[in-house]
């Protein structure tokens, strides 16, 4: 399962840490195994969110071109092994010309029966995947980080352009693929949006807002549900009105209430502690109006990707 977070609004609307919070809470609900990718730069990136401490170790240790650092360490591998079709699957057998070349670590050199040289294929796509990656919750959540040493319009290019191998082999990784979508105008936006099987279009109580989504993005409306971010349930445009006024499902409707310590867990990079200290926490916990909230978006995301996968069948 393929699920977009996204928002059609610009600025702060919280998609990052929105996304971070659903993915630890369904990890901790349905011990799903579950991938989290970003398709662009940007100042504060999941990594700073889910685990600050080993995210800047991560940065700061030396982690190049060379080493299986992140989502560049894909686009090398993938860009280089052209071997693959758009379902990650290796393509073996097909001829080259070593000519002295320097010998990529995806393939072997190997003599066929008609002692013509040519590559095939030795890695699985996803155990590039899992290389690439940083876990976050044992054996269940993981990141793809984001370096910063790439030109982000050289970057932007790549990703376009290996986007389809790198979801195809990030689902033989992982039941689910969360990805942290730009609204930039990013090359891989587009495709990401018409190829994911779900997106959580993440908005705010503004009626403009919510309009623009509707009058420019109908073409994803039937796999798409609604995340409101720093929701106050005393504003005139609550759930109930915005469910009537653009004939929502209230199904497809959640929020996010604004909570000060998930903020401050946000900023100091320590989400994950928050949320699983929390989780169950009682009644009585200021805590727990978020928390509760934040359950039912994670069952409103589950229930339509069923639903979806329902109609897929």
């Amino acid at each position: 399962m393929k699920i977009a977070f996204w928002s059609s609004a610009k600025g702060g609307i919280g998609v990052s840490s929105n996304l971070a919070s659903i993915s630890i809470a369904a990890t901790i609900e349905y011990s799903c195994k579950s991938v989290l990718i970003e398709n662009h730069y940007q100042k504060n990136r999941l990594g700073n969110i889910l685990r600050y401490q080993q995210t800047h170790q991560f940065k700061d240790n030396g982690n190049t071109k060379c080493g299986n650092a992140g989502m560049d360490y894909i686009l090398n591998e993938f860009s280089a092994g052209e071997s693959y079709d758009l379902s990650g699957n290796p393509m073996d057998n097909i001829p080259i010309t070593v000519g002295g070349r320097e010998r990529n670590p995806l393939w072997e050199l190997k003599d066929s029966g008609d002692k013509k040289n040519y590559y095939e294929n030795i890695k699985d796509t996803s155990v590039i995947i899992k290389e690439a990656s940083m876990e976050i919750l044992d054996n269940y959540l993981y990141y793809i980080p984001v370096n910063h040493y790439l030109n982000r319009y050289i970057f932007d290019y790549q990703l376009n352009d290996n986007i389809g191998k790198i979801l195809k082999a990030s689902e033989k990784f992982a039941d689910i693929i969360y990805i942290d979508t730009s609204n930039e105008n990013n090359l891989s936006s587009k495709y990401i949006l018409e190829e994911v099987d779900l997106v959580v279009v993440n908005l705010v109580q503004n009626s403009s807002m919510i309009k623009y989504f509707f009058d420019n993005y109908s073409s994803i409306l039937d796999k798409s549900v609604f995340l409101f971010s720093r929701y106050h349930k005393t504003s005139n445009l609550n759930i109930q009105k915005i469910s009537k006024t653009y004939s929502i499902n209230k199904s497809d409707l959640a929020v996010i209430p604004y909570n000060i310590e998930y903020q401050e867990a946000v900023l100091k990079g320590t989400v994950v502690e928050f949320l699983s200290s929390n989780y169950n926490c009682k009644r009585k916990n200021p805590n727990y109006g978020f928390m509760r909230e934040l359950r039912k978006a994670v069952t409103m995301i589950f229930n339509k990707s069923e639903e979806i996968n329902w109609k897929e069948e």
